[in-house]
C-alpha cells in the first residue's frame, strides 16, 4: 500500500507543468536551430562544395539553382515564425 498526498481535482500540477514548459523550451531551441540553417545554408560556401552534390553531377545546376536556395530558406523562415509563435505561447502562460 502506498501513501500518495491528495490533490483537489483540478488542482494544477507542479511536476508536469514543468515538463510541458521543458518541452516547449526544447521545441523552441530546435525551430530556431534547423530555421536559422535552414535560411543560412544554401547561400554560404558549404552548399556549393558539397560532397553529395558531386555523386550526381548531372543534377548540379538543380542544386546550384537560386529558385532551389530560396525554397529552402523560405523552409527555414517557416522554422522562425514557429520559434516566434512558442516564445509568445510560452510568455502568455
Amino acid at each position: 500500500m502506498s501513501i500518495t498526498p491528495f490533490s483537489p481535482p483540478g488542482a494544477p500540477d507542479p511536476a508536469g507543468h514543468r515538463t510541458i514548459l521543458l518541452s516547449q523550451i526544447v521545441f523552441l531551441l530546435f525551430c530556431l536551430e534547423v530555421g536559422l540553417v535552414l535560411l543560412l545554408l544554401p547561400w554560404t560556401l558549404l552548399w556549393d562544395n558539397n560532397y553529395f552534390f558531386s555523386l550526381q553531377p548531372r543534377h548540379g545546376s538543380l542544386w546550384l539553382s537560386n529558385y532551389l536556395r530560396g525554397a529552402i530558406s523560405g523552409l527555414g523562415m517557416v522554422n522562425l515564425w514557429m520559434a516566434v509563435e512558442e516564445i509568445q505561447r510560452i510568455r502568455r502562460r
